[in-house]
Formats: structure tokens, sequence, C-alpha cells
């Protein structure tokens, strides 16, 4: 009679798992790519809060088993760490290797959106323009005023004292009138920010109002001009605005914040003017803020001659000759941008009334919906307003086709929609067909 009890080890596979130091070492990596796979799966879904908390997972599982290989090397467990080195490169290495072999088969693959469409007969139909629009109205005071200074070497002292008191009277007390001229100005592009309203200052470029969406402003062609960076935008809701950049107190002086961006002087400050937060990015060759001392300079005069009148009537004597022109009907053109598939499009429109303007697109012939989500986001604009119908306001963004090749022309129709603050039904105020082409990535 056999008296041995039952081996209580476990055998095959089970075996690899069951040592302490592995198996400390495989529900970290498991827990990591769990969470990776949750946050590439939360994109599909746009489930924005889930992939965030899948990211975060990600990154401590990484930690985790970045802890464990150090530790086990410094206890000269040489086996034990290894093991865990290999558990931590895999980690790493499986999001490179999943976007590899993901760019490697877009690459491959392409786009065959419009491989078999065709041109229809009959329809008629524009072709982007490649020469950009000349606008009326002179160069733009506020460019100028914040490029003079660069023409004098800066000093080493970053310390700025702003103040924006106009702004914060007229926030509290017109805030409705300030919100109109700002829609109504073509030099400010009013839209929305991961659901945070703002208002980006727009330069003019080659004579037109440019319309780049992020609005950073910059020369990076030495020695013709100095080189720089810049951004200046209005923030309208004011828990997210707070953390914007470094945050001064209106008339205290402060040395601002530097570091390193593409070989300059980086900084970003945020002011707060009534519940609004005016923030002015600067990449300059120098530590003293130039850029940001008349930015901040020129804002007060702009708010400050705008509250010697809070009418509309004033309002209209400040804009520039180009904000408001008088046309028959609203218009819609789309020109050639930084690469094919890429478009300005330019909107004159008067709505009558406060709300945003945005663009839909389809192909004609099938009708499928053009690069929907993100076409209406990059787009959307708050346009001017009044109550002449012949005046058009100007909207400006810059967008992307996304379904297609470059070559592959097909016909598109492209809608002007208005979606009007007081909640009434969105209404179609144009639209126009287009030969474009796809953006190949």
């Amino acid at each position: 009679m056999d008296t041995n009890s039952p081996s209580l080890k476990p055998s095959g596979w089970r075996r690899f798992f069951a040592r302490p130091h592995r198996r400390a070492v495989w529900f970290p990596l498991l827990a990591a790519l769990a969470c990776l796979a949750l946050s590439i799966i939360s994109l599909a879904f746009s489930w924005i809060l889930i992939g965030l908390v899948g990211g975060i997972g990600y990154q401590l599982g990484l930690l985790w088993l970045f802890g464990l290989t150090i530790a086990r090397f410094v206890r000269k467990q040489i086996a034990p760490g290894f093991i865990a080195l290999v558990a931590f490169v895999l980690a790493i290495g499986t999001p490179v290797s999943i976007g590899v072999i993901g760019f490697a088969y877009a690459a491959v693959k392409g786009d065959d959106f419009a491989v078999d469409l065709v041109l229809p007969e009959g329809v008629e139909m524009a072709e982007p323009l490649a020469d950009s629009p000349s606008e009326d109205g002179g160069p733009d005071a506020f460019q100028a005023a914040v490029l003079a200074p660069l023409a004098v070497s800066g000093g080493d002292d970053p310390t700025i004292e702003v103040r924006l008191p106009s702004l914060a009277v007229l926030d509290q007390d017109h805030r409705e009138f300030l919100e109109r001229y700002l829609a109504a100005h073509p030099a400010w592009r009013v839209g929305l920010e991961n659901g945070n309203r703002f208002a980006i200052r727009r330069w003019k470029t080659e004579g037109r109002w440019a319309s780049r969406s992020s609005g950073y402003q910059s020369s990076f062609h030495p020695p013709d001009s100095p080189q720089y960076q810049t951004r200046t935008r209005i923030g309208f809701s004011e828990g997210s605005w707070r953390r914007a950049g470094q945050q001064l107190v209106p008339g205290v002086p402060a040395k601002a914040n530097l570091s390193g961006g593409n070989g300059l002087f980086e900084s970003s400050v945020s002011l707060p003017a009534g519940t609004l937060w005016v923030e002015q990015f600067e990449q300059s060759g120098a530590r003293e803020r130039r850029i940001t001392r008349a930015a901040f300079a020129e804002l007060e005069k702009e708010f400050g001659r705008l509250l010697d009148d809070p009418t509309w009537s004033g309002a209209r004597e400040l804009l520039p000759a180009d904000a408001i022109l008088k046309e028959a009907a609203p218009s819609l053109e789309l020109y050639e941008s930084s690469e094919p598939g890429i478009y300005d499009a330019l909107i004159r429109a008067n709505p009558g009334e406060p709300g945003v303007v945005f663009l839909k697109a389809w192909e004609i012939t099938k009708n499928q919906p053009l690069s929907a989500r993100r076409l209406e986001e990059r787009s959307m604009e708050w346009i001017g307003w009044s109550d002449v119908p012949e005046e058009r306001f100007l909207s400006a963004s810059n967008i992307t086709i996304y379904e297609g090749d470059w070559g592959q022309y097909y016909g598109a129709r492209f809608e002007v929609w208005f979606r009007p603050d007081s909640g009434a039904p969105e209404r179609k105020l144009v639209e126009r067909n287009f030969k474009i082409e796809g953006w190949m990535r």
C-alpha cells in the first residue's frame, strides 16, 4: 500500500507561473496590456474617461515592472531580474509594434474610397482656388505691434507686469456686446476646444486672415526675420483656463517661467480679466518677454477703445474694412492649403442672430458623409450678425477631407449650416459642389 501523499506541485504549463517571482511579473504585465487594450478600444467609441483610466493603468503597470526589474538586479537575483526585464520590454514593445504594423498596413493598403468614383456628368462643380483671396482692410495693427519689439535685441530679465482692466469691465457689464464684437471681428476666431469656448487671435497672411485652428503664428527662417512663435487666446470657461500656463495677478510683477522650445526661450502665461482668462504663449530668442508685453498692451488698447462706446455702432467703427462686406447672397469658397486634401474654407454669411456656422459635406454620387465629426469641429465658429440682410461676416477655417488619396478626384457637396444660440432648429445657409481629392495619410 502506497502511504506517500499525492504531490501538490503543479505540472505542465502551470508550473511556469507557479514560482513567486514569475507570478509577480505576469500579473502587472497582463494588467498593463489589459489597460492598453481598454485604451485602444475606447478610441473607437470616444470613451474619453475610460481611455484615460486605461492609459493611467498602463503607465502604472510599466512603472511596476520597471521597479521589479531594478529591485531584482539590485538584490543580485539575475534570472528573476531578466524575466522582469523581458516583461517590461514586452509591455513597452506591444503598443510600438501595433503602431508600426498599423502604419505599414495603411501605407500598403492606401485609401480606396475614391478608386471607383467618377465625376458626375451634368453637375456644376467648382474647383478649389490655388491663389489666396485678397482681402481689403490693410495690415493688422495687433500683428505689427507684437512684432515691432523683435526689431531690437531683447534683455535678460523675464519680468512682466500686465493688466487688462477694460476687458474685465466689458466682461462684467457688457458681456453680450463683447461676444458679438469678437464674433464679428475677422481677427478673432471664436470656437470650441474640448468643449470649452475660446477666442483665438488671427493674423493676416498674404493679405487675408489666416485660418489656422491652433492659432500659433511663427517664423523660423533666419536671418530674414527673427525667429518666434506666439499665440493669443481668450478663454470663456473659467475652470479649464485656470490651468492654462503660469497664472499672473493683474498689476503684480512676476518673472515668467521659461523653458526651451524650437531652440528659443518659451513661456505661457495667463491673466484673469473678470471671468475671462487671457493666455499668451511666446517663443523668442531672448529671455525678455517682448511679445508677451506687447500683446497685452495692444489688447488693452483694443478693448479700451471698445469700452469707450459699448454700442454696436461704436463697435462697427473699430472693425477693419474687410469685416463686413455687402454681397447679394451667402457664399462659400475653398482654397488649396498646405497639402492636397487640406483646404481653407471661407464663408461669408449673416444669420441675423447669434450662433455658430459649420460645414457638412457629402460625396455626390453615393451621398456618403465626408469626415463628418472632424469637419464640423474644425469649421465651427461663432459668426457676426446684423439686422441688415445684405451684410456678410467672415468665418475662416482650415479643414481636412480624409476620404480618398491624392490625385483621386471626386465630387463633393459642401453645405454651410447655422446653429442658433437660442436653441432654435439648425438651418442651411448655402451649399456648393466642389471637385476635390482626399488627404493621403
